[in-house]
């Protein structure tokens, strides 16, 4: 008796198996057979005439690569996410956050992964409520090389001047600036102080006297959609500020 309801139930597991394979072979089959084929870096304008409908573009990257989709609605309701050719969803679309502006009659949404190197496809939706309301869109994907930032080194640190604490920093290829933590706690998680520089050497000033102060810095870059890149951070320094 258990030996059958065993054997019953592998073959219940196979049979939704097989199931779940069938259907995403059906999804992958139709985003393969449906795509247009797009160019990053373009802008594309078009339109999903009818509710429900969707519309695919293939596009390629080349090397691990942060990519941003920019999405605009000027017409209607739409969704955008991002597969890759297995059909895993690489950027979903519960992620991508609309700002509706409601008198320009449009929305917009921004969204940035990482892709490592291959093709993927971009799924757009029209989400209207009614089966003829009509979604006008523009779209732009965009794929900057991963950029990779070294840890900070931090040279010295000298107080030359009461008050005043100079920080050297090695200079680091790929960096647009550096940034300096510093406080009076030893590990540095209470009442941490933190300074941006675009300069491998600064000073910063209004310290107590006569005070030791735990410093550590780490370089960043930015990519064009703003989104912001940190190195690891170098090792904790520290040095007592001058009295005089």
């Amino acid at each position: 008796m258990w030996k059958k309801t065993a054997d019953n139930l592998l073959m219940l597991l196979l049979c939704l198996c097989s199931m779940f394979l069938f259907q995403s072979g059906k999804v992958n089959a139709a985003m393969t057979e449906e795509a247009e084929n797009y160019e990053v870096g373009e802008i594309y304008e078009g339109r999903i005439i009818d509710q429900g409908d969707k519309r695919y573009f293939r596009f390629t990257v080349s090397e691990k690569s942060h990519v941003t989709l920019y999405l605009t609605c000027r017409k209607g309701i739409c969704k955008g996410r991002i597969f890759d050719e297995l059909g895993k969803e690489a950027m979903r679309g519960e992620d991508l956050i609309f700002d509706r502006n409601i008198f320009a009659g449009r929305s917009s949404a921004q969204l940035s992964r990482t892709f490592p190197s291959g093709t993927y496809y971009l799924e757009l939706g029209n989400e209207g409520k009614w089966k003829w309301q009509e979604c006008r869109f523009s779209f732009r994907i965009q794929a900057e090389k991963e950029i990779k930032l070294s840890k900070g080194i931090l040279r010295s640190l000298d107080s030359f001047e009461a008050g005043q604490l100079t920080v050297k920093c090695e200079p680091e290829e790929n960096a647009i600036g550096y940034r300096i933590q510093y406080s009076m706690d030893e590990q540095l998680q209470k009442d941490v102080k933190t300074m941006d520089s675009s300069e491998t050497v600064n000073t910063i000033k209004n310290l107590k006297k006569g005070q030791r102060y735990y410093v550590k810095v780490c370089p960043y870059t930015v990519y064009d959609d703003g989104t912001y890149v940190y190195g690891e951070s170098s090792y904790v320094k520290s040095a007592v500020i001058d009295r005089k």
